[in-house]
C-alpha cells in the first residue's frame, strides 16, 4: 500500500471525460499537480479543475482513496465546499465531507450540514442534519436529505420558511414555517411538493394539508392553482373563487378562474397576458347565466307598486364582458396604448367585481402621447362607462371621438420672450341629456322643513326651478388654437414687468337638444295642470369665435432682512384688456362646468377650467404676496387679493347651459376677497388655509383648512371645508365637512391606520375606515373595516371587512366581505 502525507496540501484534480484515474503527485503549499479524475457535472464545464486544500492530505494508492483533514476547502467550477474532513473514494466516485460543512452552489444556494455524501460531479448525494439558504432569503432544514439526478432534493422531516432567524434567539421558531413529513424540491421542474404538511405560526400549528405544492423560490411565474378567495353579496349570495395560472412561456401566460355563487350560479373568467420588448397586452373575458335575476329587484325603479325602470342586473340573464389593455413604448418620446371594456349591459363588471374593470366610472380609451423637450402631444378616443343600476347614468356619459391636445413652448424666440402654442380639438356625442332641476331660494319652509320646492301663490302652488344642463343629447365638435407671447423685464428700481399678448380662435359645430322637464302645477294640494318641457333646449349651430388678449403684470418684491430672518413683500397688479366672450349659452359647455375662485387662480388670464368657456372683458387683478424665511426651516407663505371687472361683458355673470360662474365671487364688478396662508415647520408639520369672503360684509363664502404632519412613525392629515349656500346649484344650505386620516407605526413592522369624513351639517360620518397592517421580510397581514354613508339618506350603503395574509413565496390570500344585506 502506498501513501503520501504532507502538511497543508494544495491538490489539483483535473477533470477528464474518459479517464477515471491516473497518477497522484503531492507537493508543498507552493502549488502541485495531483490525481486526475472524471468529474463532469451538469453545471460544470468539461474541462473544469477541482482544487482541494487542507491542513493534511493522505493518498492511499492501493485503495485509491484520498483523505484530507483540517480546514478543507474545495473549488470545483462555481461550486465551493468548506468542511473539517474529506474522504474521496476514486473507485466508487463518492466524495464524503463532514464537520461544519458548507456547500455553495452555482445558483447561489448555500447548504449547511453535519455530513455531505456526494458523487464527484456534485450532482447526487446524501446529506445529514441539512440546512439550505437560497439567494432570495428562503430556508430549508431537515434531519436528512438525498439528492438525485442533479436537481431533485428530498428532505425527510423537512422544514421550509422564508423568515429570517431571530438574531437574539436563533432557536426560537420563525414567524411562520411549514413542517412536512417529506419535502421534494425539484429544481428542474421549478416546484416544491409537500407531503403531510403542517403550517405553524410562532411554532404553534394552525393548519394541516395532506399535500400541496408551491413554486420554486427562484421562480416568478409557475403554472398552478392560486390562492382561492371568498365572495359575498346580498344579491349574489356566497361564492368561492378558484383561479388557475398557466405560464405558456417566458413572455405569455393566462389565468382562468371559476366562482360559484349560491344565488346566481357559476361565473367563469379568463385573462391572457403577453409581454413584448417594448410593451404588454392583456385580454380578459367573463360570463355568467344568472339563476335568480329577481334577487336584484330591489334596484328597480318602482312607482305606485309598478316597475317603471328595470336595473341592468334585473333585466338580463346571460351576462358577460370582454376587456383589453395594452401599452407600448414606440420610442423614448412616444407611447401608444389602450384600455377598453365591452359588456352585455351597463353594470356587469361592477356587480361581479371583475378585476381591473369594476370601477363605478370606468374610462375606455385608445391613446397616443408624445413628450419632447419643448412640446407635448396627446391624442385619444374615450368612452366613459358609468356602471350603475340606473341605465340612464351611462347613457348620459359622452363618447369622445377624439380629443387632441398639443402644446409647444419656444424660448428666446420672439423679442427675447417666450412663445407658447396650444391646440385642443374635441368631438363627442351623447345618447341622453343630463340636466338638473334646481329649486328657487324662495321655497317655503314649514316647521323648519323645506317643502320640495313648493311655494304658495294666491291658492296655487308652483314648483319654481332653474335648469342646469350638465350635458345635452347629440353631437358637438370644437377646435381651438391659442398663441401667446410673454416676457419678463426687471427695471433698475426692482419693479418686475411681465407683458403678455395672446390670440385665440375657435371653430365649432353643435347639433344637440334636451327635452327639459315636465313641471307640475298644483291648486290646494291637487294637480291641476303640467307645464311641459321647462328648460328644453335645441341647439343647431356652427360658427367661429375669437379672443385677443393684452395684459401687463407688475410686481415689486421688497426684501427685509433682520438677523437670520428674511421677509419678501410683493405687491402685484395685473391689467387685462380683451374683447367680450362670444356665443355664451349658444354653444355647449362640456369641459368648464365647474369653477372655484380662490387665491391660486387669482392671477390666471383665463380662470375657466377648460376650452368651452373663455374669460372675456376687461379686468384688473390686484394682490399682495408674502414669503418669510424665519430660520431653522420655519417658512411662511401668504397671498391675498381681489379682482375687478373694468368693462365689457363679465363672463361670470352670463348664463350658459351649466350656470357656471354664479356664486363664484366673480359675477360682481368687484369680486369677493380671496386669501391663502401656509406655514411649514421643521417638525414635519405643514398647516394652511384659504378662503373667500364677501366683498361687502366679509361674510364667509368658502373656507378650506388643511394640515399635514409626517415625522418619525406618525403621518396624518386633516382638512376642513365650509361652503356657503349656493341655491342656483341646488345647495340651499351651508355645507361643511371635516376629513382626517393618519397612520401610526406603533411597533416594528406594525402600523395602525384610520380615516373619517364627517358631514357637520347633518351630524353624520359619511366615510370611515380603520385597520392594522403588519409587514416584514416574509409575512404580511392587513385587517380593516370601511363604512360609507349616503349623505342624503344618512343610511349606511357600504360596509366592507378586509382580511389579507401574505406568506412570501407560498401564497397571498384574503377576503373583502361586503356586510350589506347580511
Amino acid at each position: 500500500m502506498g501513501t503520501g502525507n504532507r502538511s497543508r496540501k494544495s491538490v489539483l484534480l483535473c477533470g477528464t471525460a474518459l479517464a477515471l484515474s491516473a497518477m497522484f503527485v503531492a507537493t508543498g503549499a507552493d502549488g502541485a499537480r495531483a490525481q486526475e479524475i472524471s468529474a463532469i457535472g451538469a453545471d460544470v464545464p468539461s474541462d473544469a479543475q477541482l482544487f482541494l486544500e487542507a491542513d493534511t492530505v493522505t493518498y492511499d494508492s492501493d485503495r485509491s482513496v484520498v483523505t484530507a483533514a483540517g480546514g478543507v476547502q474545495i473549488d470545483y467550477g462555481d461550486y465551493k465546499v468548506v468542511a473539517r474532513n474529506l474522504v474521496y473514494d476514486q473507485k466508487t466516485r463518492r466524495l464524503m465531507v463532514s464537520g461544519d460543512v458548507e456547500l455553495q452552489q452555482p445558483d447561489g444556494n448555500r447548504i449547511y450540514a453535519d455530513q455531505l455524501d456526494l458523487t464527484d460531479d456534485f450532482r447526487d448525494g446524501f446529506v445529514q442534519a441539512l440546512r439550505i439558504e437560497t439567494p432570495d432569503n428562503t430556508r430549508f432544514a431537515a434531519a436528512s436529505a438525498t439528492r438525485a439526478d442533479g436537481s431533485v432534493t428530498t428532505f425527510d422531516r423537512g422544514v421550509y420558511t422564508a423568515c429570517e432567524a431571530c438574531e437574539e434567539n436563533p432557536d426560537r421558531p420563525p414567524l411562520w414555517q411549514v413542517k412536512a413529513r417529506k419535502i421534494v424540491w425539484d429544481q428542474e421542474a421549478k416546484e416544491i411538493r409537500y407531503y403531510g404538511a403542517q403550517f405553524e405560526f410562532f411554532g404553534a400549528p394552525i393548519a394541516y394539508l395532506p399535500y400541496f405544492q408551491s413554486a420554486d423560490p427562484t421562480v416568478k411565474r409557475k403554472s398552478g392553482f392560486l390562492a382561492p378567495s371568498f365572495k359575498s353579496g346580498s344579491d349574489l349570495g356566497y361564492g368561492l373563487r378558484v383561479p388557475y395560472f398557466y405560464a405558456l412561456s417566458d413572455d405569455k401566460d393566462f389565468t382562468v378562474a371559476g366562482t360559484y355563487y349560491t344565488k346566481q350560479g357559476f361565473l367563469g373568467e379568463i385573462e391572457y397576458r403577453q409581454a413584448f420588448e417594448n410593451g404588454i397586452i392583456t385580454l380578459q373575458a367573463a360570463g355568467i347565466s344568472q339563476q335568480d335575476r329577481f334577487a336584484f329587484d330591489g334596484d328597480n325603479i318602482v312607482q305606485n307598486g309598478q316597475i317603471i325602470g328595470e336595473s341592468p342586473d334585473y333585466a338580463n340573464t346571460d351576462r358577460g364582458m370582454v376587456g383589453t389593455k395594452g401599452r407600448f413604448a414606440l420610442s423614448e418620446q412616444w407611447v401608444f396604448g389602450w384600455e377598453w371594456l365591452f359588456q352585455s349591459d351597463d353594470n356587469f363588471s361592477n356587480t361581479y367585481d371583475i378585476p381591473g374593470f369594476s370601477d363605478t366610472i370606468h374610462t375606455s380609451e385608445v391613446y397616443l402621447t408624445g413628450l419632447g423637450d419643448q412640446s407635448f402631444f396627446d391624442l385619444r378616443m374615450q368612452e366613459f362607462d358609468y356602471q350603475s343600476t340606473d341605465p340612464l347614468l351611462d347613457d348620459r356619459q359622452p363618447f369622445v371621438r377624439p380629443r387632441f391636445d398639443y402644446e409647444r413652448i419656444e424660448q428666446e424666440s420672439v423679442l427675447g420672450g417666450e412663445v407658447t402654442f396650444n391646440m385642443n380639438v374635441v368631438s363627442l356625442e351623447r345618447e341622453a341629456d343630463d340636466l338638473t332641476l334646481i329649486c328657487d331660494t324662495t321655497s317655503a319652509i314649514d316647521d323648519g322643513v323645506r317643502q320640495s320646492c313648493v311655494i304658495p301663490n294666491n291658492g296655487y302652488q308652483f314648483n319654481p326651478f332653474f335648469t342646469r344642463h350638465n350635458g345635452l343629447e347629440g353631437d358637438y365638435s370644437r377646435g381651438s388654437a391659442d398663441l401667446r407671447w410673454s416676457d419678463v423685464y426687471t427695471l433698475p428700481s426692482g419693479l418686475v414687468l411681465t407683458p403678455t399678448a395672446g390670440l385665440r380662435g375657435d371653430l365649432y359645430t353643435a347639433d344637440m337638444q334636451s327635452a327639459g322637464f315636465t313641471n307640475p302645477l298644483y291648486a290646494n294640494g291637487n294637480l291641476i295642470d303640467s307645464i311641459l318641457n321647462q328648460g328644453a333646449e335645441d341647439i343647431d349651430i356652427s360658427g367661429t369665435r375669437g379672443m385677443a388678449t393684452a395684459a401687463l403684470e407688475a410686481r415689486y418684491p421688497y426684501l427685509i432682512q433682520v438677523g437670520g430672518v428674511s421677509h419678501v413683500i410683493e405687491p402685484i397688479a395685473q391689467v387685462i384688456a380683451r374683447n367680450d366672450e362670444q356665443d355664451i349659452g349658444l354653444i355647449p359647455n362640456e369641459d368648464s362646468g365647474t369653477f372655484v375662485f380662490n387665491a391660486t387662480n387669482l392671477f390666471d388670464l383665463n380662470k375657466f377650467s377648460g376650452y368651452d368657456r373663455i374669460e372675456g372683458g376687461h379686468r384688473a387683478n390686484v394682490g399682495l404676496r408674502y414669503s418669510g424665511d424665519l430660520g431653522n426651516d420655519w417658512v411662511v407663505n401668504a397671498v391675498a387679493g381681489q379682482s375687478y371687472h373694468l368693462g365689457g361683458r363679465n363672463s361670470f355673470d352670463e348664463v350658459d347651459l351649466t350656470l357656471v360662474g354664479f356664486n363664484s365671487g366673480l359675477e360682481k364688478d368687484i369680486s369677493d376677497y380671496v386669501g391663502l396662508v401656509s406655514l411649514q415647520t421643521p417638525y414635519g408639520l405643514t398647516v394652511g388655509a384659504q378662503g373667500r369672503y364677501d366683498e361687502e360684509d366679509l361674510s364667509l363664502e368658502r373656507l378650506d383648512v388643511f394640515s399635514e404632519v409626517s415625522f418619525e412613525r406618525v403621518t396624518a392629515s386633516v382638512s376642513y371645508s365650509n361652503i356657503a349656500a349656493q341655491p342656483i346649484y341646488g345647495s340651499l344650505d351651508d355645507r361643511s365637512q371635516a376629513t382626517a386620516s393618519g397612520s401610526l407605526q406603533f411597533a416594528e413592522n406594525w402600523t395602525a391606520f384610520a380615516g373619517a369624513s364627517y358631514d357637520i351639517e347633518n351630524g353624520a360620518l359619511i366615510d370611515q375606515n380603520y385597520g392594522i397592517r403588519y409587514a416584514d421580510e416574509c409575512f404580511s397581514l392587513l385587517v380593516g373595516y370601511r363604512e360609507r354613508t349616503d349623505r342624503y339618506s344618512l343610511e349606511s350603503d357600504e360596509q366592507t371587512f378586509t382580511f389579507n395574509v401574505g406568506l412570501r413565496t407560498i401564497a397571498e390570500f384574503g377576503q373583502s366581505l361586503n356586510a350589506g344585506g347580511f
